[in-house]
């Protein structure tokens, strides 16, 4: 974890996963070569992103990736449960949309199909 600026000035927190750990908590489910590319290229995230409860005012859809070692698909299905959320599991990593692109793709155009 590092801290970085916040747009308002305060200090944020970015998070990333460090590159021994990143092909077993991330993509276990992808070739070796694939998730070292992965880990060097990955882009830190702020934690206040973690914050964020769109959920409570729109619908929603969730994925949970059953082998995920970063959420844990128990969190995950707890998640979706709190946010009535609409699910699919799938047998995936926590990189899914890598692994696994036309089930996230097929959950996103549902979830497009519902709402418009």
């Amino acid at each position: 974890m590092d801290q970085s600026p916040d747009p308002d000035g305060t200090q944020g927190a970015e998070l990333t996963i460090g590159s021994a750990q990143f092909r077993a908590v991330f993509a276990a489910d992808l070739p070796t070569a694939q998730t070292r590319l992965l880990g060097a290229e990955q882009r830190p995230i702020d934690a206040a992103a973690f914050t964020a409860a769109a959920w409570r005012t729109i619908p929603t859809w969730a994925l949970i990736a059953r082998q995920d070692k970063i959420l844990g698909a128990d969190l995950e299905r707890f998640e979706a449960q709190r946010a009535s959320a609409h699910t699919v599991e799938i047998n995936s990593s926590h990189a899914a949309m890598i692994s696994h692109p036309t089930a996230v793709t097929s959950l996103i155009l549902t979830a497009a199909h519902a709402t418009n």
